[in-house]
């Protein structure tokens, strides 16, 4: 360092080209007058020119053209000098053009001087507005770099780490590991780059705190380095524990209240249970229960969305199997005359889907179980059986499956069938006028087949919600 600032300082410069060129000067009479020879000792005089040229530049060139009017002028004056004066004419002319080709190159070595010094200024300009810690360690894991970015987060000033190992930084957990990576890491078979995140380091106060880290390998002059870029996400993480607690009391929230709507329709059920039980009149028996079941139908999606990790959909095929169970169970009063077969796949759906979805299977199971089979019929099936005259059993099958982008859902009996005079898009019927406006809630097709029984099939198109 001392020695480069001694030769930028332009009397130290003088100097020595004023004592080399007294030097070639006196080469030039020792060798003329003295000696009488010819042949001048002249490859000293391009270390004068050299240094003139590359301090100097331009001005530089004034000393190959002193030395060679030194040189001309001693040839020519001296008469005892053999060679011809052409030798050092063209030796003076060697002279200029050295120095024309050094000041050249010098002129274009310090155009890349300024270039990389322009750049290397807006590189440190960068590194050190960065908001995030960038630090590059040497081979031995030794700081060698060290912005204000990494003083803001670590609590470390550039002159307290610089020149010491990383290990300052790290909790005793990780001392270990690191240098075992930094003895395995070999340039030619390791990544050039690698990110982690959620690692653990110290301040200068002893506090940890959490960090991501970036860092890139690279080599300079035979060594390799490391630069990391690290960033302090104690703040992200406080914001994502809040944001998990907070949601996590909006999933509890969300429980509590499907659990309170299940009960209120539930208490709506059993109500309608404890009044039907002062109604003489069947019909309007009839319409109590079915106004029961579709309470507790929807109760149960709510039931189920209460126990469910996901609070916006369910799986509705384990749904129809509670559901058309609890149905048999309300409406079937011999089970050994009518079977229930499901097949149902396990679908995950909307609440905003299987809320109609679910009430218009409520409508139409509870309707083959209600109408399929009339009394008489099932007395007479009963005692055909049990004379051995009819093993034909009663069933109503239930389907539901995706097909491609569409669900198909099939509710099918093989009882007395239904009226071929009615039109089930327009009866006066509370439930087939249900289900016909659920279907249409969610914009399906409902088609019936009335071969062998009856046939209710629902395509439909879960919307995007």
């Amino acid at each position: 360092m001392r020695i480069n600032l001694m030769m930028q300082n332009k009397k130290y410069q003088i100097a020595v080209i004023g004592l080399l060129i007294g030097f070639s000067l006196f080469l030039i009479y020792y060798f003329h007058y003295m000696l009488g020879i010819s042949v001048v000792f002249t490859h000293f005089f391009y270390i004068p020119i050299i240094l003139a040229a590359i301090w100097w530049k331009k001005r530089g060139l004034i000393v190959p053209i002193l030395l060679s009017i030194a040189l001309i002028l001693s040839h020519v004056s001296s008469g005892d000098v053999a060679l011809p004066v052409t030798e050092d004419y063209f030796r003076s002319a060697m002279f200029i053009f050295v120095g024309v080709i050094v000041v050249i190159l010098s002129d274009e070595i310090e155009k890349s001087k300024e270039i990389l010094i322009e750049s290397e200024k807006k590189y440190r300009s960068v590194v050190e507005s960065a908001m995030a810690a960038i630090i590059t360690l040497n081979r031995g894991g030794t700081i060698v770099s060290w912005n204000s970015g990494a003083h803001d987060i670590f609590g470390y000033s550039a002159e307290e780490v610089i020149g010491k190992s990383a290990i300052i930084l790290m909790p005793e957990e990780y001392k270990k590991n690191f240098f075992e990576g930094l003895f395995k890491f070999k340039p030619d078979i390791n990544f050039k780059s690698f990110k982690k995140e959620g690692m653990i380091a110290l301040r200068k106060n002893g506090d940890d705190f959490p960090f991501d880290i970036s860092v890139a390998t690279w080599s300079s002059q035979g060594e390799d380095y490391f630069t990391a870029i690290i960033q302090d996400v104690t703040d992200y993480k406080k914001a994502e524990e809040q944001l998990k607690e907070s949601l996590n009391e909006k999933d509890i929230l969300l429980k509590e209240i499907h659990h309170r709507v299940k009960n209120n329709l539930m208490v709506i059920s059993s109500l309608l249970s404890l009044q039907s039980r002062y109604i003489k009149d069947k019909d309007t028996l009839n319409i109590f229960r079915e106004s029961q079941s579709r309470a507790r139908s929807m109760a149960l999606i709510h039931e189920k969305l209460y126990n469910s990790n996901d609070l916006k959909q369910i799986n509705f095929g384990e749904y129809i199997k509670t559901l058309t169970a609890d149905l048999f169970y309300t409406y079937v009063t011999d089970p050994d005359l009518i079977k229930l077969n499901l097949d149902v796949d396990d679908v995950m759906l909307d609440i905003n889907t299987v809320v109609p979805l679910g009430l218009i299977v409520n409508e139409l199971v509870s309707n083959s179980m209600k109408h399929a089979f009339p009394v008489l019929y099932l007395k007479q099936l009963a005692d055909n059986i049990a004379a051995g005259q009819n093993e034909m059993m009663n069933e109503i099958n239930v389907n539901f499956k995706p097909e491609g982008d569409h669900f198909v859902l099939t509710v099918k009996d093989n009882g007395v069938g239904f009226p071929e005079e009615l039109d089930f898009k327009n009866t006066d019927s509370l439930g087939l006028r249900l289900v016909n406006s659920l279907t249409g809630q969610i914009q399906g097709n409902i088609h019936l087949r009335l071969d062998n029984g009856t046939e209710f099939k629902i395509t439909f198109k879960e919307n995007e919600y």
